[in-house]
């Protein structure tokens, strides 16, 4: 009974988290990627698809009385960094035991986040609005951005109406961190705890900041001789992840030819918006609590922009004010608010827009993908892994799709206490850091 309780109370919690993605049919030229690939693009396909396709990943096997989808999801938000709940030695009473301690001491309220070593404020290229970006250094800082002996630069994105101090933001961090990455968060606008000052802020597809501050680092290493020029990687959790993968298909080759960006990592990739928002919405559960808090989250954004950047008019034309306050569903949500300050016809556009899935030709570098087949926001019945290299693609992409794992959660990973397990982080920050540090080596023998 007091499982259950427990359970049922951890699950009443649910806070923000991403959502994502898209169609079924492609729409190849609307995306910007060519029909035909260059040969360019093929060349840097085939020399790295080796690297992406000799990838071992390791296996997650949760304690099998806490696979549950939502006690997984849920617990990846709030009981990530209990070392009781990211690694479960026995998996018998004693290993559940220290889970139901961990759940009835579980507070919902957030700690001072004092993880990251420095934040900068970034103006955007159209210099109207702003993003921030936190910074952890593996050594000694030597400049901003940049410690004196790290291996490279690990730029992360955080999911929808997250920030670079959610959990799995700083676990990912410490990961990467440890494993000798200098290591940047950027806060999408509006997600900083300042609100952004231009309509909207960010969205699915949002690759502006992105490649904004892709471009800053560049221009660091050209114009700054102290500044090294070190190996780029992408990281990222679902809508974050949805960002990453599209931009890297958009950019193709030329991620590394001008970015000098050799390999990225992501979970929960939302690939298809257009399925996966039926999953979102879904009567029951998923409205009840995640469509409602994000819905929660996004009115309150959308009524703050409405008092400071329309003249607090209801009636105003840059998006659907009364649409936006009478929505339900996140779903209407994008039509009503999405569509229209973007510019997309309506959320179909918007989805078949965006999505990653369609972006994934056009990958150049390795690119690894973790999702779980019982993700609650996703199709299940849909994973694109034919565009894998294990699923015959010639994309560089390594995809692994764990049974369990809920969304972007990957908790109670069963572990014998004789092996060597970093525990400093759970299970699956430890699977990307393994990949980037994978990919990292390949560069190392040349």
């Amino acid at each position: 009974m007091l499982f259950i309780i427990s359970v049922v109370a951890l699950l009443q919690l649910a806070a923000a988290f991403s959502l994502t993605t898209v169609s079924s049919v492609r729409n190849i030229m609307k995306n910007n990627i060519p029909t035909t690939p260059s040969p360019e693009l093929r060349q840097m396909q085939q020399r790295h698809r080796h690297i992406a396709a000799s990838f071992e990943v390791k296996e997650f096997i949760p304690h099998p009385a806490l696979t549950n989808k939502h006690l997984q999801t849920i617990a990846g938000v709030f009981l990530r960094k209990n070392p009781d709940c990211a690694y479960i030695t026995d998996n018998g009473f004693t290993g559940l035991s220290k889970v139901l301690r961990a759940l009835s001491n579980m507070q919902s309220s957030e700690e001072v986040c004092t993880f990251w070593d420095e934040r900068r404020r970034v103006t955007t290229s159209c210099g109207q609005d702003f993003y921030t970006v936190d910074v952890k250094y593996s050594g000694e800082r030597k400049q901003q951005f940049q410690s004196t002996e790290s291996k490279g630069m690990v730029i992360l994105l955080h999911g929808l109406e997250s920030n670079s101090n959610s959990s799995l933001s700083t676990d990912l961090g410490q990961a990467y961190v440890h494993d000798g990455f200098d290591v940047v968060c950027i806060n999408f606008r509006g997600c900083c705890g300042l609100p952004n000052e231009s309509l909207g802020g960010y969205h699915l597809g949002f690759t502006d900041d992105l490649l904004h501050f892709l471009q800053l680092i560049r221009e660091q290493w050209e114009t700054n001789d102290d500044f090294e020029k070190r190996p780029v990687y992408l990281s990222g959790f679902s809508l974050g992840a949805n960002v990453v993968v599209k931009c890297l298909g958009e950019l193709g080759e030329t991620a590394m030819s001008l970015y000098n960006v050799h390999g990225a990592a992501v979970v929960g990739a939302p690939f298809d918006a257009e399925r996966n928002i039926k999953q979102v919405d879904a009567p029951g559960f998923n409205r009840a609590i995640y469509s409602r808090n994000f819905l929660k989250s996004l009115k309150k954004r959308a009524q703050y922009q409405l008092t400071t950047l329309c003249d607090d008019d209801p009636l105003t034309t840059l998006f659907d004010y009364k649409g936006v306050m009478a929505a339900t569903t996140v779903a209407e949500f994008d039509d009503a608010a999405i569509a229209k300050i973007y510019g997309f016809e309506d959320r179909i556009d918007y989805y078949r827009s965006t999505s990653c899935y369609y972006y994934l030709p056009g990958v150049a570098v390795p690119l690894f993908i973790i999702n779980a087949a019982d993700d609650p926001f996703f199709d299940p019945d849909f994973f694109p892994f034919e565009e894998s290299v294990d699923g015959g693609s010639l994309a560089p992409i390594k995809m692994e799709r764990t049974e369990y794992g809920g969304h972007i959660g990957y908790m109670f990973a069963l572990t014998d206490e004789r092996l060597k397990v970093d525990r400093q982080v759970s299970w699956m920050p430890s699977e990307l850091t393994r990949f980037l540090s994978h990919v990292h080596s390949f560069r190392e023998k040349k």
